[in-house]
């Protein structure tokens, strides 16, 4: 496991988890920061011992947005060399091939909110927060990373004001899946994030491509489009062994479509 000076990495239950870890900043992207994610991703990316990532800071707060150093002490070509770098992190991120869970506690203000919209899903805390600030500042937030978790109105209303919402009003709202108490987030995260990476990398990684892919296309397209995946999935060997497990717990009365249905 590589050593990072700002962020803390491990694999549990095939989860890798990425921690960031710069108390100082409050875990503001700087360059290094960006740089140690970009090549922890790119480590995991093809590892089948890892089947979805989870980032997270910890339990007070997620991830400040960019650096003030970076945004007040560049000009010019380093300024735009910051900007190419940042664009290579979301784009690594956002189109990550493996499921990524975010978890946020905190104020996740502007760019700390746009790396957990990259996210696939994202799992608050109830002290959390969440703001397109950047236009407070003369700048512009990450509309559609917004708009693809929320409705255009809502999605306009924060972009266009950067004034922040709530965990519940986040969760109304469709920009998290789940909120839960202050001092569970990790916890609960880290759950999902395990139940997620069951299936295994070679499975994950189908699933990612798909949800990454027919979101784009019209409705006749993505159909054809997920039956053919469906068409590879079932000639191959997991889906033998799979189906096999499946068809005798459900005949010793343990269905795993059931197995976490949760009764009222």
């Amino acid at each position: 496991m590589t050593d990072y000076k700002y962020l803390l990495t491990s694999v549990e239950n095939g989860v890798g988890i990425l921690q960031l870890n710069h108390p100082e900043k409050r875990n503001a992207l700087g360059w290094e920061l960006h740089n140690e994610i970009i090549d922890a991703l790119a480590n995991w990316a093809y590892d089948d011992d890892v089947a979805a990532v989870l980032i997270i800071g910890n339990e007070e707060y997620f991830c400040a947005g960019w650096a003030l150093d970076v945004l007040q002490g560049t000009q010019g070509e380093e300024r735009n060399t910051f900007t190419d770098l940042a664009l290579r992190f979301m784009t690594d991120l956002y189109d990550y091939r493996k499921p990524t869970v975010a978890a946020v506690a905190g104020v996740a203000p502007g760019y700390g909110m746009d790396v957990a919209n990259m996210c696939d899903i994202t799992i608050a805390s109830e002290n959390a927060a969440f703001g397109s600030t950047q236009v407070k500042y003369a700048m512009n937030g990450f509309y559609h990373g917004m708009l693809r978790k929320m409705n255009s109105q809502r999605s306009r209303r924060m972009f266009f004001t950067g004034d922040p919402i709530g965990a519940e009003e986040a969760l109304r709202v469709g920009l998290v899946d789940e909120v839960v108490p202050v001092g569970k987030l990790r916890e609960t995260a880290l759950t999902l994030a395990k139940q997620i990476a069951e299936s295994g990398s070679e499975l994950t990684t189908v699933l990612k491509e798909v949800a990454l892919r027919a979101q784009n296309m019209d409705h006749i397209g993505a159909t054809a489009y997920e039956l053919r995946v469906t068409q590879d999935l079932v000639q191959r060997g997991l889906f033998t062994r799979r189906i096999d497990e499946g068809i005798k717990r459900l005949k010793s009365g343990q269905s795993r479509a059931t197995e976490r249905l949760a009764h009222p």
